[in-house]
């Protein structure tokens, strides 16, 4: 039985990091869509981009449960409620610090994410790292600093702040969904959506008009690339441990300035094109070693 339940276990595993992965390459394309929107304002792409978020998240889980969704939702209780909240916090400053400071400055403080969810994992849930995933987080890190050589600016303190509000949202909210990873967490991303809809239209109310071709995009932004992956990193915190989950962000830090540079010849610098190589080469050689030695973090 215990063969059976290791076996059971391992390929769980083998899922989570599958579809963690297959998210974080979805996910890379955010820059490539953003760029492509012509009219929406900051406050009006979060709006559309949450409201096409819950619509998704929602149907899936109608889908899922049916008659049983108001059950669902309610057993994710208080903790689910914060987790939502601090979720929406997140992406409302996601996209707000991508406009108020450098992508390189908002990136460089993102992509923290591991480090503050390591720390945070270590003091609440008592998570320890094997040697393999601190090495991969630093060369993750030198990949980020190389990317955004010389990119980095000094001063824009308000959009600094809200990518590090970003960063700490999103890290607490890995914390909460992981320490209550017996219960599906799901309708967390509903009320992330909701929450982050109340708030654009507390700050413009009566005033979301958008073309057509820009909700396409917003869809395309919540509805797909977000909402399949949020789907995916509620299902991989079961099986990864909190910091491990969040490590597949830097894959969408290092593809990100690749698409653009493919599909829309912006210019991609080498700095750029080498931090990237060695993100993505540092979380290769960290799933090969780990499939190898059979590790589980």
């Amino acid at each position: 039985m215990l063969f059976v339940n290791n076996s059971f276990v391992l390929e769980k595993r083998f899922l989570a990091l599958l579809l963690m992965t297959i998210g974080s390459v979805a996910i890379s394309f955010n820059g490539l869509v953003l760029r492509n929107i012509e009219i929406a304002d900051n406050w009006t792409i979060i709006f559309y981009r949450a409201l096409s978020f819950s619509f998704a998240i929602f149907i899936y889980l109608f889908f899922m449960y049916k008659k049983r969704i108001l059950k669902k939702i309610i057993q994710i209780g208080i903790n689910g409620l914060i987790g939502g909240f601090v979720l929406g916090i997140s992406n409302v400053c996601f996209i707000l610090s991508m406009t108020t400071t450098s992508v390189a400055n908002a990136v460089f403080t993102i992509s923290l994410i591991p480090f503050i969810t390591a720390l945070f994992s270590l003091i609440i849930l008592k998570e320890k790292l094997a040697q393999i995933t601190i090495y991969t987080m630093i060369a993750a890190f030198l990949g980020v600093l190389i990317m955004f050589y010389g990119s980095l600016k000094i001063g824009e303190l308000w959009g600094n702040m809200l990518a590090l509000i970003t960063a700490i949202s999103f890290s607490i909210y890995t914390i909460i969904i992981r320490s209550n990873r017996n219960i599906d967490m799901l309708p967390c991303l509903l009320i992330s959506g909701i929450m982050a809809m109340g708030f654009t239209s507390f700050q413009k109310v009566g005033s979301l008009p958008i073309s057509t071709h820009d909700f396409f995009l917003c869809f395309l932004l919540g509805g797909v690339l977000s909402g399949f992956l949020n789907c995916c990193f509620v299902f991989a915190t079961r099986y990864l441990i909190a910091t491990e989950a969040t490590l597949f962000f830097f894959i969408e830090i290092a593809l990100s300035p690749i698409w653009v540079w493919l599909f829309l010849n912006e210019i991609i610098t080498l700095h750029t094109l080498t931090g990237g190589i060695i993100i993505l080469i540092s979380i290769l050689i960290r799933a090969l070693y780990l499939q190898n030695h059979k590790l589980k973090i």
